[in-house]
């Protein structure tokens, strides 16, 4: 075993492979002393340590199994287990309290319990802590700030962490969740933050800086990530560069031949094709040099027409449209190898397919952007009401999710079955202390609800969904919604431009079939730059439903527009 441990640098590869092994094959290898491992990184998962907690009859290494139990079930996100671990531990050995106060500080953190994790934090003397417990320090520490939405004090905090980690796949994590704070932060924040004589800091804003500015130039975004490199050779960044940028060197443009459309062109839901089939046309407009071809998948199988698309010598297809249909592409992914596809709408069977994207006016965008809308204007207990129905339950979930992530608590939400229920439920209580309320429903159902929310004497201001965003609202209908904020394409904006007044006669001004022809038209402007909207994460392109940019799995999301009633006029809101 000694010799096994002998070299600094064999010790380091090893040791996070060695430890939990060679700990199991060893009554106490750290002879009289093991709550010095504590000083260590914990390498195996907290089950590994119950069971050695259950096979040793010393008492202090009993205490030590536990806090180390309890450390690694925070990065499991066993937050009630750890909790009641350390509410065991009694007697503790100087060496055990110094631990235990870092993972005290973590759970408050995690609890976003911000005031009492920074003050715990402050209690604990840094020049005790060994290299290993002072990434945990900063850990927490960017927990906090993460909490608080500080990007840069976040980005600080896991510069500390850097410097305090020997092992590389944690670096590499730690530099990804560093990467992931700055992508994901205001471009504003990142421009004007200063790296106040911090070098880590100060790399990090410039490859921000650098790739925030060159986004949307992918053809010179590698090149100029390699000047970053270049300018900063002895960053952490620079040598375990984020694993999301790595896709980018090997970026190449968009090249299509031939493009073939996968629409349901015949029967009954043959208007929805066509009228998607006009907006992707439109959209390529003269462009005589691509090689277009339309495939009604009513009249042939989507296995048929995949074969087609091949055998006459596409490189790319968009569609299909119908669910069905999707679920078939995406179940057998070998028979669209070769091909970049664009599916037009997204399912339940949803996963990651190389090669593949999910694009539709889908609910859940319009969710994650009325989550947004309402955290930008400070509401912070929302009210969620949905149809019990498919949409509904899709609607509840993403909104939640994107709820738990801004605030990192749950959004009250209910569901109703009829526009009676929830009126019910609003004069329970349900609205009771919401500072707004989001509704999913019909044009009539929210006159309903929006009544019942004002005869309870509410004044939570009510954001609305397009479901509700007809063009048969009367003038009474908005004066009645006067104040109500609800998301729809931005391409409602522009009812003077031509393209609108020629989709609106086109159409009889029916806006759902408005958002499908601006869906098609998106359809071309997103397969023309499939290559930049996979493999460049952050590339968006601005289109008639939204600005458009790719998320896990490949799910184009939406950046909706939110409009509001005023005096019965609908106004585009900033």
């Amino acid at each position: 075993m000694t010799i096994l441990l002998q070299g600094t640098k064999f010790k380091k590869r090893l040791m996070p492979l060695l430890f939990p092994m060679l700990l199991a094959g060893c009554t106490n290898l750290f002879g009289d002393n093991f709550a010095s491992t504590l000083k260590n990184d914990a390498n195996a998962s907290s089950d590994f340590y119950m069971n050695k907690l259950e096979q040793t009859q010393n008492r202090e290494d009993q205490q030590t199994y536990k806090l180390l139990a309890a450390r690694v079930m925070m990065t499991e996100n066993k937050v009630p287990q750890a909790e009641a671990l350390l509410a065991e531990l009694q007697d503790l050995t100087p060496e055990q309290l110094l631990d235990k106060s870092i993972i005290d500080a973590h759970i408050l953190a995690a609890k976003r319990k911000n005031t009492e994790a920074m003050s715990a934090l402050r209690g604990i003397n840094l020049a005790q802590l060994s290299q290993s417990q002072k990434a945990r320090y900063y850990e927490v520490a960017a927990k906090i700030a993460e909490n608080q939405n500080d990007v840069i004090e976040a980005v600080k905090a896991r510069v500390q962490v850097d410097a305090n980690l020997t092992d590389v796949q944690r670096k590499q994590e730690n530099i990804d969740r560093t990467w992931a704070l700055l992508r994901a932060a205001n471009k504003g924040t990142v421009s004007g933050a200063s790296a106040d004589s911090n070098p880590g800091l100060g790399g990090w804003l410039a490859l921000a800086k650098t790739y925030n500015d060159n986004v949307n130039q992918p053809s010179q975004l590698a090149k100029v990530l390699e000047s970053w490199k270049a300018q900063y050779p002895t960053h952490s960044a620079a040598y375990l560069f984020p694993t999301e940028l790595k896709s980018v060197s090997n970026f190449q443009q968009t090249q299509l031949n031939k493009i073939s459309v996968l629409l349901p062109l015949s029967g009954d839901a043959g208007v929805i094709g066509s009228t998607v089939r006009s907006g992707f046309n439109d959209a390529r407009g003269a462009d005589n040099a691509m090689q277009v071809e339309f495939i009604d998948t009513i009249a042939t199988s989507v296995q048929d027409a995949v074969a087609q698309a091949k055998a006459t010598g596409s490189s790319a297809i968009v569609g299909p449209l119908l669910k069905p249909n999707v679920d078939t592409v995406i179940n057998n992914p070998s028979a669209i190898q070769g091909l970049d596809v664009l599916t037009l709408n997204s399912t339940y069977n949803e996963r990651a397919v190389d090669k593949l994207c999910y694009f539709g006016l889908s609910p859940e965008d319009e969710a994650e952007s009325g989550a947004d809308r309402m955290w930008n204007d400070n509401i912070r207990n929302p009210l969620v009401l949905v149809p019990q129905a498919d949409v509904g339950q899709r609607t509840a979930s993403a909104f939640n999710v994107r709820w738990q992530q801004l605030s990192g608590n749950d959004a009250n939400i209910k569901f109703f079955s009829s526009t009676d229920e929830a009126a019910v439920l609003i004069q329970d209580g349900a609205n009771k202390n919401a500072e707004g309320v989001y509704v999913v429903a019909t044009a009539e159902e929210l006159i309903d609800i929006k009544s019942a929310l004002t005869n309870s004497g509410s004044t939570a201001r009510v954001y609305a969904s397009s479901r509700s965003n007809t063009s048969n609202s009367t003038p009474e209908f908005r004066l009645q919604m006067n104040g109500v904020r609800f998301s729809d394409i931005p391409f409602f904006k522009e009812t003077d431009a031509a393209q609108y007044q020629k989709i609106n006669q086109a159409t009889g001004g029916d806006y759902s079939l408005m958002r499908l022809y601006a869906m098609g038209a998106d359809a071309w402007l997103l397969v023309n730059q499939f290559n930049e909207l996979r493999q460049v994460p952050g590339f968006a392109v601005s289109g008639l439903t939204g600005k458009l940019s790719a998320g896990p799995n490949c799910n184009i999301e939406r950046n909706m527009t939110w409009f509001e009633y005023q005096d019965g006029n609908v106004v585009p809101l900033n």
